[in-house]
């Protein structure tokens, strides 16, 4: 395994303190690992989720039916 050594402004080791505390981790390793992991898999299913959702939205737009830029602008 390997060490990772930070400098970090002070409150940041309070943070994962109650970070940790909250979600009954075990020590600041398992909150630092654990904050990496929900970030990963957060951003992971939220870019899934809005391709998902996009597709499904360009599936139901009629695209003949779409005035041009020009127009489209002109009421902006």
């Amino acid at each position: 395994m390997k060490t990772l050594i930070m400098k970090v402004n002070e409150k940041i080791p309070q943070e994962l303190d109650l970070i940790k505390e909250y979600e009954g981790l075990g020590n600041r390793t398992a909150t630092f690992n654990f904050l990496i992991k929900y970030y990963l898999l957060t951003k992971q299913n939220f870019l899934d989720n809005s391709i998902e959702v996009l597709n499904k939205l360009l599936d139901k737009t009629d695209l003949g039916d779409l005035p041009s830029a020009e127009e489209q602008l002109k009421e902006i």
